[in-house]
C-alpha cells in the first residue's frame, strides 16, 4: 500500500477542551441573540438550544439552570463592552474639542446590541432577586472598569476626580436610557441636539472657562 501523498492528511481532531469551548460559545451567542430579539422572558432553554442547534442535555452539561446561562451571558457581554469602550477611545485625543466626539462613541456603545442585551438582563433583575444577586458584582465590576477606562481618556480634563466620576455616571445612565428611546421613538435631530447640550453642560466643569469655546 502506498503512503498517502504529503499534505493530504486528515485535519487534526479537536481536543475535548476545544469542543467544550466551542459548545459554550455557541450557547452564549444563542442566548444573547434570543435576549436581544425576544427579551428575558422569551429566552427559554428550548429557544437557546434551537438557535445553537444543540440539545438541552448539552446546555445543562455546562449550565445547571436557565438563569446560570443568562448570568454567564451577562458576564461575557460586560467583558465585551469594556473591550469595545477601550477600542473606541484609542484614537481620540482627550481635549475639550474632542468631548463631543467622545460622547458620540459612548452613545454608539450604549446603542449597540451588547448593551441592549445587558440592559434587558439588568431590567429583569429588578424583579428577580436571585438574578439581581448574581448580576450585582458584574455590574460593579463593569462600572469600575468603565471609570478606569474613561479616567485614562479624560480624567485630566477635570480638576476633581469625584466630579469627573459623577459626570461619567450621569452620561452613562443617560445613554443607557436614551438607547431604548432611540429604538422606540427615533429622532436623530433630537438626539444630536441633546448630545450637544450634554457636552456643553459637561464642559462647564472644566477648570479653564475658555474650554467651552472649543464646542462653539
Amino acid at each position: 500500500m502506498s503512503a498517502s501523498p504529503q499534505g493530504n492528511s486528515a485535519p487534526a481532531r479537536r481536543t475535548q477542551q476545544q469542543r467544550r469551548a466551542e459548545t459554550i460559545t455557541r450557547l452564549l451567542d444563542a442566548a444573547a441573540d434570543a435576549v436581544h430579539e425576544l427579551g428575558y422572558a422569551g429566552t427559554t432553554v428550548q429557544e437557546i438550544c434551537s438557535r445553537a442547534r444543540l440539545s438541552q442535555g448539552a446546555l445543562f452539561r455546562h449550565f445547571p439552570t436557565r438563569k446560570a446561562i443568562l448570568v454567564a451571558t451577562a458576564l461575557r457581554i460586560s467583558e465585551n463592552q469594556i473591550s469595545e469602550f477601550a477600542v473606541r477611545f484609542t484614537e481620540i485625543e482627550a481635549t475639550p474639542a474632542s468631548l463631543l466626539e467622545a460622547l458620540k462613541q459612548v452613545r454608539a456603545v450604549a446603542r449597540g446590541r451588547s448593551n441592549l442585551v445587558w440592559q434587558e438582563l439588568i431590567g429583569a433583575a429588578r424583579t428577580d432577586e436571585e438574578l439581581r444577586v448574581e448580576l450585582g458584582p458584574a455590574l460593579e465590576e463593569l462600572s469600575r472598569r468603565q471609570a478606569k477606562a474613561a479616567s485614562g481618556f479624560a480624567g485630566e480634563l477635570f480638576s476633581s476626580k469625584d466630579d469627573f466620576l459623577s459626570i461619567l455616571g450621569i452620561a452613562v445612565n443617560y445613554f443607557d436610557a436614551e438607547a431604548g428611546l432611540a429604538l422606540v421613538l427615533p429622532d436623530p435631530a433630537r438626539d444630536d441636539r441633546t448630545l450637544k447640550m450634554l457636552a456643553r453642560l459637561i464642559i462647564t466643569q472644566h477648570p479653564d472657562p475658555r474650554a467651552a469655546e472649543a464646542l462653539s
